[in-house]
Parts: structure tokens; sequence; C-alpha cells
């Protein structure tokens, strides 16, 4: 709630949100802190992955999992596993859907959402008229304001090229070593789409990675002064400007959401978005390098 209110502080308007997150209680979180507020706020959840009920064991099981988590970090994985069998992803059905609204609705406090994703979708649900045209109806009904898909890159550009209807918003992870293939995204939309990047840093391999690069970029004998200044020191700011001018400036992506759970983390990146300091022309040869230099495997993301 503090980090919530922090964002909404620095200006942020846009909250993305779903059924499954929070083991089913991010919803309700967010409708409290809107209360008063939804008519100034942009709200979107996912349907299609659903949270297992939370037992009061389950509660405090997660509670003993974070702080494990803080005091050791590679066990963070572990967690991860663990806490990927409390969910039922793939639940794709009109009965899904029609409580799923229903029940976002009365978590978030509202009658409407602004979008309502399809939650990594597999590209299967292309072919499920039915559920498409449920959700169709939703928009008519003016319960949800716009339908849309959150799933991998490949299942959105099906997506893209079937001009699936009533598709009209499209999420997918994009980093800055997944650039490529979001830009040709971008080139396979219409001017009517909402196109949002999420997990931008791409996680801690990547980070890692893109430190790296960006040191031997900054040590380059023929690099403009000014740049290499501005390289001088890649701490956790000048990572979020580059990260967010990557995916943002002249790409055509309108939206870049990434996680914030904390206060500094929230102002941190509202700074690195609003103020970055790096030209369009900087950003460019920083992309072109990232992009030469180096290329994980999907499972390092």
């Amino acid at each position: 709630m503090r980090a919530l209110s922090a964002a909404w502080d620095e200006g942020i308007r846009f909250f993305d949100t779903a059924r499954s997150y929070g083991y089913g209680e991010s919803e309700a979180l967010l409708g409290a802190f809107l209360k008063d507020r939804r008519g100034q706020a942009l709200v979107a959840t996912k349907f299609g992955i659903l949270p297992a009920p939370q037992s009061s064991l389950k509660w405090m099981a997660k509670s003993a999992a974070r702080s494990l988590i803080s005091m050791v970090p590679s066990a963070r994985s572990l967690v991860r596993k663990a806490a990927g069998t409390q969910f039922s992803p793939n639940q794709f059905t009109i009965p899904v859907l029609q409580q799923s609204i229903e029940e976002s609705l009365r978590k978030l406090g509202t009658h409407y959402v602004d979008i309502l994703f399809l939650h990594s979708a597999p590209s299967s649900v292309l072919e499920q008229q039915d559920l498409l045209g449920a959700m169709g109806r939703l928009v008519d009904q003016g319960k949800v304001r716009l339908a849309g898909l959150s799933g991998d890159p490949s299942v959105v550009q099906k997506a893209l090229e079937r001009q699936t209807e009533p598709l009209r918003a499209m999420q997918f992870p994009c980093n800055v070593f997944d650039l490529s293939s979001a830009l040709g995204l971008v080139e396979k939309s219409t001017a009517e789409m909402l196109l949002a990047a999420n997990h931008p840093f791409g996680g801690v391999a990547r980070v890692q990675a893109c430190r790296s690069i960006l040191r031997r970029l900054s040590a380059t004998p023929h690099i403009d002064p000014v740049l290499k200044e501005k390289l001088g020191t890649i701490d956790d700011q000048t990572l979020a400007e580059i990260v967010f001018d990557c995916i943002l400036r002249d790409t055509g992506i309108h939206l870049v959401i990434p996680s914030m759970m904390r206060v500094d983390h929230v102002r941190a990146n509202v700074r690195a978005a609003t103020h970055s300091r790096f030209t369009s022309a900087e950003v460019q040869i920083i992309r072109d390098s990232l992009s030469a230099e180096h290329s994980l495997p999907a499972s390092a993301q």
C-alpha cells in the first residue's frame, strides 16, 4: 500500500493486476487503494490463471518464504518453483471468464475494468471463437473497456496477424535483449492497438549481462565523451533509464510495466522514465551494442 501511494504521488495512473496475483489478493488491495480514485485510474486485470484457495497455513508459509529469500537470495528459484504449484493455468472457458470478471469487479470495487487480458494464453485460445465472442459481449456491456491478450511474443504475433477480434490490447515480455522481436510486433499492429511491455529488466541474469555490456561500451576507445561520461557509473538509476529508453523511445510501444513493490523502486523508475539523460542517438548506440554483444537463452529470462 505504501508503494501504491508513492506511485500515485509520482503521477502513475495505470495499474496492472490479475486474478492470480498475490495469490488472489492483489485485486482487493488495489481496489481498496483506488477507492475514491477510480475515475482517475486505468486498471488492467487478467483471467485464465486461477489461484488456489489460501489457508492460514499457506499464509504462514508465504511469510516464511519471504524471510528465506531475504536471508538467502539464491533460494528464490526454489521458492518460485514451489509457488507455481499454487495456481491453475490455462483456464480459458466461458464459465471461468464470467466468474473471473465478476470476482475481479467485486474485489476491485468497480463496475468496469479498462482492460481485460487473456493471461498467458496459448495460441489455441485464438481458435476459441465462443470465448472471444464472450469477451466481446463484456465490452458491449460496458464491464470491460478493452479486451486484450497477455502472452508470449509468438502468440501475440499470431493474434496480430489474424487481427483477432475483439482483442485491442497486447501485453508481452520485452527487455533490452528482446527488442527485435518486440519491434516486429509493433510493425504488425494497427494504430488502434495498445501495446504494453512487461518484465522490462528481464531477471537477474539479464541485468548483470546488461551492466557488463554497458561497461565495455563505455571503455570503447572511440565512444563519444559525453556518452562515456553518462555511462561512467552503471548504478540502478542509470540502468533504469537505459532499460526504459530502449523499450519506449521511438519504438511504438505505449507502456512499460515493471514490477514495483518498494517505494524507492517506484521513485527511481519514475525518475528514470521522466528525466532520462540520454538522447535518441545515444539510445540507439546502446541498443545496437546490447543487440550485437549478447543473447541469453530463454531459460535465463
